[in-house]
């Protein structure tokens, strides 16, 4: 009986030590591996819709299904190729971020049989 409790207690014990290590926040320098890693750039191919101030829309068909719009936001570090031009083929790398779609290097390819001014 009195070994059972002491088998009892030491059990005890030691989960309720595991349960305190394992409940503390990590360390400031474990923790800043896990969320400065930047998110990786993704890329998207289709015809410019239309063309603002910042913006540019592109329509992505797949697979003979509705066509698709997506939006991006042009900012002074995105880099283009060509000239964005409504009926263009373009090819876009982009980053997400606030729920924006945020153009990083576009590469613009004239639609057949125009030319862009």
């Amino acid at each position: 009986m009195r070994f059972r409790t002491i088998l009892s207690l030491a059990t005890f014990f030691v989960a309720c030590f595991t349960l305190a290590v394992f409940a503390q926040p990590l360390p400031a320098h474990a923790a800043r591996y896990g969320t400065n890693l930047a998110p990786e750039n993704q890329s998207v191919a289709g015809q410019i819709a239309s063309v603002g101030d910042a913006a540019f829309v592109i329509s992505i068909t797949k697979d003979k299904q509705k066509p698709e719009t997506v939006e991006f936001l042009v900012d002074d570090k995105t880099k283009v190729e060509g000239k964005l031009t409504i009926g263009a083929q373009a090819m876009v790398e982009y980053r997400s971020d606030s729920g924006k779609n945020i153009a990083v290097h576009v590469v613009v390819t004239p639609a057949s049989g125009i030319e862009p001014y």
